[in-house]
């Protein structure tokens, strides 16, 4: 019977790739978390100080919107107005021609989704916050 010589591998010279594989998984794990989402945000203008550390807006007539968390129900008011909803309170808003500036005077318990979904209603009938009261 022939003999057939033996193959010769080159085992030997192939590193060996596992640790490598397992360090190029974890910073692509790391780069995914990391990458970059978009955040649903509300733009809000802040005043600046006028002359004689003035608030900018300053009116007399402006519309006072107070909003109460009693009893798990929020309670809007517009100057002694009660209403019962959000909507309510945005049609009598509408009605009011002059686009006056909005003084809030808000609970301290009034939920922070609330606040911000009043706030964007506002920023979206282009009405101005004069100034934010909050009672504590």
């Amino acid at each position: 019977m022939l003999e057939l010589p033996e193959k010769t591998t080159n085992s030997g010279l192939m590193p060996d790739l596992t640790a490598l594989i397992d360090v190029l998984f974890i910073l692509l794990v790391f780069l995914l978390l990391t990458a970059a989402v978009k955040l649903e945000m509300l733009d809000v203008t802040l005043p600046e100080v006028g002359n004689d550390n003035q608030a900018p807006i300053e009116q007399q007539n402006a519309l006072v919107l107070s909003v109460n968390f009693t009893n798990q129900k929020l309670n809007y008011a517009l100057g002694k107005v009660p209403y019962s909803s959000l909507n309510e309170v945005m049609d009598a808003l509408r009605v009011n021609t002059n686009k006056q500036g909005v003084y809030l005077a808000i609970d301290q318990q009034v939920p922070s989704g609330d606040l911000v979904n009043l706030l964007a209603a506002l920023s979206k009938e282009d009405h101005k916050i004069a100034n934010i009261l909050i009672k504590r």
